[in-house]
């Protein structure tokens, strides 16, 4: 299966008085995902699914994707990608929609969540991992063999041009 982690965009201050769930995109974090969205186009990057968190700036930055990626789906929300969401409990989501025979997945999701999944996933330390805003990173896993997962590549967004 291969798995695109992309972490949300650039989102308001959290000195902001506001619910950390309420925060949104920023100028900089829409023209981000339009950026995401060329570079992806430009690959033939394309989400078989598309899954997001339920908090307001992923949803933003998946519906940007959706919108500018053409053929890009809109996304599932799922709640096992929220803020906190434990790395097991997100490997056991991936496990599952594996069993079902999706093999292109990607998720919108929040620091550290991607990083401590991505982490777990590889069998090394999350400190190891810095996980920008609006990047992507893929992996190949084979959940029948936990010890078959590669990382195949990272890519933050200031670099895709």
């Amino acid at each position: 299966m291969l798995i695109t982690f992309l972490r949300h965009a650039t989102a308001e201050d959290r000195a902001l008085s506001k619910a950390d769930s309420d925060r949104a995109l920023t100028e900089k974090g829409a023209k981000q995902v339009k950026r995401l969205a060329a570079f992806c186009e430009r690959n033939r990057l394309l989400p078989g699914t598309l899954y997001c968190s339920p908090v307001l700036r992923a949803q933003q930055t998946a519906t940007l994707l959706h919108t500018h990626l053409p053929n890009c789906p809109a996304a599932h929300t799922a709640d096992w990608l929220t803020i906190g969401t434990e790395p097991q409990q997100l490997l056991a989501q991936l496990k599952q929609l594996a069993d079902r025979g999706e093999d292109d997945v990607w998720l919108v999701g929040h620091e550290p969540d991607l990083s401590e999944a991505i982490a777990a996933l590889l069998n090394i330390s999350a400190t190891a991992l810095c996980i920008k805003k609006a990047s992507l990173t893929r992996l190949n896993a084979d959940f029948s063999n936990p010890q078959s997962v590669t990382l195949l590549w990272s890519l933050p967004c200031g670099l895709m041009r």
